[in-house]
């Protein structure tokens, strides 16, 4: 997050005004505080395991970035998180040097971020990339392709490094949500005010920044109804901002930034412990889609499921089923949703068709017809200044209601 190559002076500017703002001693920013509870663990609910992990994360192997495999898999082992997929710029040499594998409870899995002339792409599941930038786009995919990998739009709309190109079917998702873009995109006044808040509450301080990546979602519901397409959080964690020749401001800190959100994934069975079993159930649930984006600092996301049925089929986010009479859409909340007074959101083609009352657990939604289904659970989170705003929490991935109505 808030990596050293674009915009490093106007970020290190907002660092240093942080010793220079006066603390606020308000009953706004002790309800800020009080919201970020944080995420409890993984846990196994309804007959799946629920993981959390992070996509999108770089090591001193990025010459951007600070903290080592050693050093996020300590801090990432310390808040429940079980995987992390790292992603650093144009190299795989991590995986020579045997850093993969479980450390501190967590599952380290090495990636790549590769910069291409139409944008960013991540590389996951793969041991080798042409990182070269003259390397065509198309033979980067097949390389990829051809390894089982996946390729996933990073940055899709970055005002820098927005992908600039065609969605390639080779193409297997995107990032939905990416912290760093989110700082770049926030507006002026959230910038000042999450300056303000940064030395009472430092979360609090990050959220004043969030946004709804409207850009982002408009080309994943594009996409998803021409085919099934995965959507991915990035944390895009670097933990440095440049400051002269080598030297770097470690900030923000990965204690920080991992407590933010998280992608989960479900699965049927558990982790094992053997990294080759465990590494293939992760990617395999990326793939699948079997994947929700929560932003665990409001609340503990964990136990969420979205499934559909009709008759003995049964669909988990990601999966397809026929469209037909009486298909039964249900969204399952943990107990968090009750204090955020969560509001389920189910879209149909990227528009909404029906919400829940505020903190219901459990809500089903009927709909006989073809489409593709997904859900955003949103909140009211308090702001430094001004109005309270709609946050969304949950963003789970589609479920692909196929074909005619029977």
């Amino acid at each position: 997050m808030f990596g050293g190559r674009p915009r490093a002076v106007a970020v290190l500017i907002t660092a240093l005004l942080l010793a220079a703002v006066p603390l606020i001693g308000s009953a706004r920013t002790a309800s800020l505080a009080s919201r970020s509870v944080g995420y409890v663990g993984s846990a196994t609910d309804g007959g799946h395991y629920d993981y959390a992990g992070l996509v999108h994360v770089h090591t001193t192997y990025s010459d951007d970035a600070t903290g080592t495999y050693e050093d996020l898999a300590r801090v990432a082992g310390d808040q429940g998180i079980r995987f992390l997929v790292v992603t650093d710029h144009e190299t795989l040499k991590a995986i020579g040097d045997g850093k993969q594998g479980w450390r501190d409870g967590v599952l380290m899995l090495t990636g790549v971020e590769n910069a291409r002339p139409e944008g960013h792409l991540l590389g996951m599941g793969i041991t080798n990339a042409p990182n070269s930038r003259e390397i065509p786009t198309t033979a980067y995919l097949q390389a990829v392709k051809a390894q089982d990998g996946l390729s996933i739009l990073a940055h899709p709309a970055h005002r820098k490094w927005a992908w600039d190109g065609p969605v390639d079917e080779r193409i297997d998702g995107i990032e939905i949500l990416d912290l760093a873009d989110q700082f770049y995109a926030a507006p002026l006044e959230a910038k000042l005010a999450a300056v303000a808040m940064l030395p009472v509450n430092r979360i609090a301080g990050y959220l004043e920044l969030g946004t709804k990546a409207e850009p982002a979602l408009r080309i994943w519901d594009r996409i998803t109804q021409q085919r099934r397409f995965v959507g991915l959080y990035a944390a895009d964690l670097h933990q440095a901002i440049e400051l002269w020749g080598e030297e770097k401001l470690v900030f923000p800190p990965a204690e920080d930034v991992m407590r933010i959100a998280r992608n989960h994934i479900v699965s049927a069975k558990p982790f094992s412990g053997e990294f080759t079993a465990d590494s293939a159930l992760a990617y395999g649930a990326i793939r699948a889609g079997h994947l929700y984006v929560a932003v665990d600092v409001l609340g503990d996301s964990t136990g969420f499921m979205f499934k559909a049925r009709n008759g003995e089929a049964e669909a988990w986010m990601g999966d397809e089923i026929r469209a037909a009479p009486g298909t039964r859409y249900t969204v399952d909340l943990p107990a968090s949703a009750q204090r955020l007074e969560a509001v389920v959101r189910v879209l149909r083609n990227g528009i909404e068709v029906a919400q829940s009352a505020a903190g219901q657990r459990v809500y089903h939604y009927v709909d006989d017809r073809p489409g593709i289904y997904r859900v955003e659970v949103t909140t009211i989170v308090p702001t430094a200044f001004g109005p309270d705003r709609e946050m969304t929490w949950i963003y789970a991935n589609p479920i692909y209601a196929r074909g005619a109505v029977v």
